[in-house]
């Protein structure tokens, strides 16, 4: 596709800028997000770390009274907010965004043929709109990290490093246009790695760095399994939607490429609910993490046995519980350690 302006094309490199953000990365739903997301994780995790969590939280297990047990939601209180928790969500906002220029940018001619609606194929954004926003957003995160996450930097390195790789298919584009399932297996850990650093950008948050322990690996596919599903279910269609654009369903059969995602989604139900158990949450946050489970399976078994076009919701459903799961952990750190 020629990058030629036409009679449409905004003068303005801001204008083109806002219409690529509203179509493909609507800044003012993710920019709440990121940051209600990324504190999630700090919080929670600063919470595991405190010294006062640390002594009381095996006192359920060896029968000490429930009045100081209740001592623990104290350990909110230790929470605390520096510049390393500053770096760590500006670069979870610039990461997603390079992340979307990175995937827009790879496909840039397929896509203008597979969607001829957006604005790029209609000349509204052009590609080197697209490369700038990605250079400035690669120059932020490095600027960011230089003078706020020193401490963490050794692994900064090797999320972009990871980031630069997927960009560049590995350096085999041939190979993983044609092997659909290989791409998802070699792309997907990224999420993984972004989610790794942001994690230990919490761990580095206050006056000491503490080490990466079980505990935060099972945060880490709390935040980072719910993006494959997302990933597998927006590429899963019925037999009488498929199109040329290669899907899940299409390479691995529906039935498997349904399953991964629901799969998926139960397991971070049951990892919140592991992790409510540490942070001594009450009952209304197991209820709610099973009526999620519920509708995870409801959605991806009514597809499975009935694949309509009618049923193929899996990608909203897959945004939504995601959404319950993160909300309903967040609302539950904050009230019940009164964080802030």
């Amino acid at each position: 596709m020629e990058n030629l302006r036409s009679a449409q094309t905004p003068t303005s490199f801001w204008q083109r800028a806002w219409i690529y953000s509203k179509e493909m990365f609507p800044v003012l739903i993710y920019i709440p997000y990121v940051v209600a997301l990324y504190f999630c994780v700090n919080i929670v995790v600063q919470i595991l770390n405190t010294p006062i969590f640390q002594n009381l939280k095996g006192l359920r297990e060896v029968g000490i009274g429930t009045e100081l047990l209740e001592n623990i939601f104290e350990a909110g209180s230790q929470v605390v907010l520096d510049t390393t928790a500053i770096a760590g969500v500006v670069t979870a906002f610039f990461m997603m965004l390079l992340m979307r220029t990175f995937d827009d940018l790879k496909d840039f001619e397929l896509d203008a043929h597979l969607f001829p609606h957006r604005a790029t194929a209609r000349k509204l954004v052009l590609k080197r709109d697209i490369q700038t926003i990605s250079l400035a957003s690669f120059l932020i995160l490095w600027a960011v990290n230089l003078t706020w996450g020193q401490q963490t930097l050794p692994v900064f390195v090797l999320m972009i490093t990871y980031a630069l790789l997927t960009f560049k298919w590995f350096f085999a584009e041939k190979f993983h246009r044609e092997h659909i399932f290989i791409t998802m297996l070699d792309h997907q850990p990224l999420p993984y790695v972004i989610n790794f650093f942001l994690i230990h950008t919490a761990l580095a948050t206050g006056s000491e760095y503490e080490s990466f322990q079980q505990v935060h690996f099972i945060l880490l596919l709390i935040v980072s399994m719910p993006i494959t599903a997302w990933e597998v279910s927006r590429k899963i269609r019925s037999a009488d939607m498929e199109t040329e654009y290669e899907t899940f369903s299409m390479v691995i059969g529906r039935k498997p490429a349904t399953i991964i995602p629901m799969l998926f989604l139960l397991v971070v139900g049951a990892l919140n609910a592991y992790i409510g158990s540490l942070l001594q949450f009450s009952m209304p946050f197991y209820a709610i993490v099973g009526l999620i489970m519920l509708v995870v399976l409801f959605f991806y078994l009514r597809f499975l046995f009935q694949p309509t076009k009618e049923h193929n919701v899996l990608t909203n459903v897959s945004l939504f519980t995601t959404t319950l799961y993160f909300t309903n952990l967040l609302v539950n750190t904050l009230v019940h350690y009164s964080v802030f």
